[in-house]
């Protein structure tokens, strides 16, 4: 195999797994890849190490020896949340999970049969035994600690907020690619004859001006879609049904609806428009939206009604988030067709709108040639004229 082609391979590779690993992290859900944080899993994986995992809508219902990652409910020192363990038995109620570690299954300890919405994605597997990268989850902790102190010292000295967190973390990201892509532009000093002639003969391989605006606007509209799907979502609520009401929306009185209000923040510097919808049944949702502001909190109401029956019942609320940098009436339009529309529309208006002024504003030269450096600074002249 040629060797540009191996290292191109070997780089495709990397760039996937860090990717893999960055979005599982800001979506708080593993995409291929995952690791777990405790020991109840020894020796089939320990504590630290990473696996490769398929979302379950890829790999269909899991089976009694699979290694499933779900979302638990009381594990984790009954806070819930996601959990690594094998299959033990598939019943009609769901799933009953352990793991490797643990003397007893999940469901001893309290925690419901697993349901088939829980479930969001397999271990890929050889044999009983599933595929291990180890100290993965270490070092991607020990990554994660330090992005986390580098964000925690940009958002002191600049005095705010808006740079914590996963938002933040695009922020940050989108504005060091473009001081690098300016730095480069601007400070590229000429080399010697033989450096020109090398530059010459390897110019189809260099990266042009519109190539690296595509790069910024596709991490911009990354952050932008982060921003409006990742912190909505379902949202689970646990409802009782009882043979009689109590203060409060969990307790329902047997066969009766109740309200609650649904809070609705927002953490980021720029106004959002909110749906909410039912997501399964028992539950009621205003048609309207709600437009919130930056560091504000609406909220709204949702109807919560439970059968006859007494018992645990849970309910399951959409919560569906747009930025309003197009007209709430035009997000409203788009929304009754479909939930995803207004995000495409947002997201391909802002990178066109993006890629048009760093074209212009850079011009069409390569990244690293002196041209397109004085192109850049006469640009930046007029610019400063307006």
């Amino acid at each position: 195999m040629d060797r540009r082609l191996l290292g191109a391979t070997a780089q495709s590779v990397l760039v996937l797994v860090l990717v893999a690993v960055v979005i599982g992290q800001l979506i708080g859900q593993p995409v291929l890849l995952a690791y777990v944080t405790s020991n109840s899993m020894e020796d089939t994986i320990s504590t630290g190490d990473g696996f490769i995992v398929l979302p379950a809508v890829v790999t269909g219902e899991p089976e009694e020896g699979d290694i499933i990652v779900f979302n638990s409910k009381t594990l984790n020192d009954d806070a819930g949340g996601i959990t690594t363990h094998r299959v033990e038995e598939t019943t009609n109620e769901g799933l009953i999970t352990r793991g490797d570690n643990n003397p007893f299954t999940d469901q001893d300890a309290g925690e419901p049969p697993v349901k088939d919405r829980q479930v969001i994605g397999e271990a890929v597997m050889i044999g009983s035994q599933p595929i291990v990268i180890p100290h993965l989850g270490s070092a991607f902790g020990a990554i994660r600690g330090g992005i986390s102190n580098i964000q925690r010292q940009i958002a002191i000295a600049l005095g705010t907020r808006s740079l914590l967190g996963t938002q933040g973390l695009a922020y940050i990201l989108l504005g060091f690619g473009i001081l690098l892509y300016a730095g480069s532009a601007l400070f590229e000093s000429g080399g010697n004859r033989s450096r020109r002639r090398r530059r010459k003969r390897s110019r189809k391989r260099r990266i042009t001006n519109t190539q690296m605006a595509i790069v910024l606007g596709l991490v911009l509209v990354g952050s932008l879609t982060a921003t409006m799907t990742f912190a909505g979502g379902i949202q689970e609520f646990s409802v009782v049904s009882a043979q009689y009401n109590s203060p409060g929306p969990t307790v329902i009185a047997s066969g009766e609806t109740e309200s609650m209000n649904y809070t609705v923040p927002n953490g980021g510097v720029l106004p959002m428009q909110v749906y909410l919808d039912p997501a399964g049944n028992g539950v009621s949702t205003p048609d309207d939206s709600v437009i919130v502001g930056p560091g504000e909190t609406q909220t709204m109401n949702v109807d919560f009604s439970v059968p006859d029956e007494t018992g645990y019942y849970p309910r399951y609320v959409a919560e569906h988030r747009y930025l309003t940098i197009i007209p709430p009436s035009l997000i409203d339009l788009l929304y009754r067709i479909h939930p995803w529309l207004p995000v495409i529309v947002i997201d391909s208006l802002v990178f066109v709108a993006f890629l048009a002024v760093t074209t212009k504003l850079l011009g069409r030269g390569y990244v690293r040639s002196r041209p397109s450096r004085s192109r850049f600074v006469r640009r930046i002249k007029r610019l400063l004229k307006y």
